[in-house]
């Protein structure tokens, strides 16, 4: 009996809490991703439609380059429609804010959040579906920095990925899929614990990256 209930566990239970967590931390880094692109396109005094749609592109591009890439049908904002419309709810309660004059600095926190949680669930993805690391971690890069690539581009703004001013930012995302992996691969707990650990010192390194003005000099 005992067996049994251990064989349920760690078929059901496991994998049901592990579908939470994925969908919690992948639904922070669509509204992560999405608050960036509000805030991005507030500061450029676009109408409600236009801040919607960069907000909508930043949230959605780096996923749906994942899925297509991997070949995952339908995408996920498709698959699950409650996405678009918590950018809607998004987009309206933004617009309710009394005018503010808004500061680029204050896209950094949505910004590097986004990109620390959706690398971290494209290298789970990739990493599932069986690719080795190399194309994990490439992967993983592609989906964090593409959807602020689009927003940086729609807004006439060079995107952050390519200022030389800018600090670690691929590089985070690439070691962000990297460590996921070593923890899935190695660490004595499960999937669910490795992504949160690895979003969270992605995020981390991140910030530290920024504080202290670490940058690749070429």
């Amino acid at each position: 009996m005992g067996l049994i209930l251990k064989l349920f566990y760690t078929k059901y239970v496991n994998t049901l809490i592990f579908q939470h967590i994925f969908y919690a931390i992948e639904t922070l880094g669509i509204l992560s991703f999405a608050l960036s692109g509000v805030l991005l396109a507030k500061r450029k005094n676009f109408d409600i439609v236009g801040v919607y749609i960069i907000a909508w592109i930043t949230a959605f591009g780096g996923g749906t380059i994942r899925d297509v890439i991997l070949d995952i049908q339908p995408v996920y904002w498709i698959s699950h429609a409650e996405y678009p419309i918590m950018l809607l709810v998004l987009i309206i309660a933004m617009s309710l804010i009394k005018k503010i004059k808004l500061r680029e600095s204050w896209l950094f926190v949505p910004d590097a959040m986004g990109v620390a949680l959706f690398s971290i669930t494209a290298a789970q993805t990739a990493h599932q579906a069986g690719h080795p690391l190399i194309i994990v971690a490439i992967l993983a890069t592609i989906v964090a920095t593409f959807g602020g690539v689009i927003r940086d581009s729609l807004c006439q703004e060079i995107p952050t990925i390519f200022k030389k001013e800018t600090t670690m930012y691929a590089s985070v995302a690439f070691f962000g899929a990297c460590l996921y992996v070593g923890l899935h691969e190695f660490a004595p707990w499960d999937s669910s614990i490795s992504m949160i650990i690895a979003a969270i010192i992605t995020f981390l390194s991140r910030v530290i990256a920024n504080k202290y003005q670490l940058r690749w000099n070429v």
